[in-house]
């Protein structure tokens, strides 16, 4: 009988460790071993995991010193060396658990079907509740091969956001190569996941859930990271990349698929951003990273935005509200320092102009004039006072800037 290699990676996770290891007790399928790294834990984590230990030699208890500084021995892919091809690989995060045939289920369907690797679904359970509030599931089993990891890309994608709900033969998983692979602070499950998929012939969805997927307010999703605007674009650039090592070529369909995916990064990225105590000046630093990059701004200027997939009105409403959202933070502000002034009223043209708020581009357009002209930058306001008089015939406000502009400019 195969072999199964559960992985567990804790950190301060005495509360929820034991409904974690319990869950994986409970399979029906019980050739498995089950390996839990305790990283650098100051809570009882560790106590937690050498009690099992003791109680069944199937759990090997492993440990760093401290939280992801890892030890040697205690990576997965050296774990991996003492079994077999045929044998399975598994990963559980410390908080969340396995149906009790999940193995079972998993490991008959890689067979039945020929698959490198099976994934199923998950419910969504609210800590502060216990109660399921969503999921992440299909109504029927999916094998995917060859053209089908192009052309079935909208459905799986959501299967290939994370590390757990997977079962790998390790034939496969041996094949990880590290160096393929950035660093990243945010989304690094996807990554993973995506060396996984272009390492694999065959790999199936099963129907239903077979995971449950604890969620927290306090969650690493819900923290500001500087480098989370940058993390962004490293997984939508790396999809693409991926799809094109993968099947030849990104089709212009599964290009405006990730757009739609990279936008909705992009909206829970600005929500974790604009809620985090940082500084003012740091957040517009890192939403100039975020909308001034190539990605963004692709974003911005598609046509027809999910007319490929139907949604032209609904996607096109989303990404005008994720652009205006970004505007109103910038209209909101009263005061700016100097130094920030042009990337200030950089950004907000542009997010103006995204999201078609004619009034506040304007804003910007005339601030920046106004701000280029007050320190003596006559050439460079120049041009712009030129546009806005065509712009602005008859605007009453330009009567003031014409007359401040002919003052400085009359003075030189």
């Amino acid at each position: 009988m195969a072999t199964v290699l559960v992985y567990i990676c804790a950190y301060n996770a005495e509360n929820t460790l034991r409904r974690t290891i319990d869950s994986v007790f409970a399979q029906t399928y019980h050739s498995w071993v089950c390996y839990i790294v305790n990283n650098g834990s100051t809570d009882g984590t560790g106590a937690i995991i050498r009690e099992y230990a003791d109680l069944d030699s199937r759990v090997i208890p492993l440990a760093n010193k401290q939280n992801q500084v890892w030890e040697r021995g205690n990576r997965s892919m050296e774990l991996i060396r003492q079994y077999n091809d045929d044998d399975y690989f598994c990963i559980l995060d410390a908080d969340d658990e396995y149906k009790p045939d999940f193995l079972e289920n998993s490991i008959a369907f890689m067979k039945e079907h020929n698959l490198n690797i099976a994934m199923c679904g998950s419910d969504f359970i609210d800590t502060r509740t216990n109660t399921v509030y969503g999921g992440r599931l299909l109504k029927q089993n999916m094998i995917i091969e060859g053209q089908l990891f192009s052309d079935m890309l909208p459905y799986y994608y959501q299967f290939m956001r994370t590390t757990w709900g997977k079962l790998y033969s390790i034939s496969v998983f041996r094949k990880y190569d590290y160096s393929r692979v950035p660093s990243v602070n945010y989304g690094w499950d996807t990554l993973y996941a995506q060396e996984n998929f272009r390492n694999a012939n065959r790999i199936g969805i099963l129907e239903g859930t077979l995971h449950n997927y604890y969620i927290s307010p306090k969650s690493t999703s819900y923290i500001w990271d500087e480098k989370r605007v940058e993390s962004d674009n490293i997984l939508f650039d790396m999809t693409k990349k991926f799809l094109i090592s993968k099947c030849g070529r990104l089709t212009a369909r599964n290009e405006e698929f990730l757009l739609l995916v990279y936008m909705n990064a992009l909206r829970d990225t600005l929500q974790v951003l604009l809620n985090s105590g940082i500084s003012e000046k740091e957040k517009l630093d890192s939403l100039r990273g975020m909308f001034l990059h190539k990605n963004a701004i692709s974003l911005a200027a598609l046509e027809r935005f999910g007319a490929a997939f139907g949604n032209e009105v609904e996607w096109t409403d989303l990404r005008r509200e994720l652009f205006a959202a970004g505007a109103l933070w910038l209209l909101n502000h009263e005061e700016v320092p100097d130094e920030q002034v042009e990337s200030f009223c950089e950004l907000g043209e542009f997010l103006c102009s995204a999201c078609e708020n004619a009034e506040g581009w304007l804003f910007f357009k005339k601030l920046l004039f106004e701000y280029l002209l007050d320190n003596g930058r006559v050439d460079e306001a120049s041009p712009k006072f030129d546009e806005l008089r065509e712009l602005l015939p008859n605007d009453a406000e330009m009567e003031t800037l014409c007359k401040k502009w002919n003052r400085v400019h009359n003075s030189r």
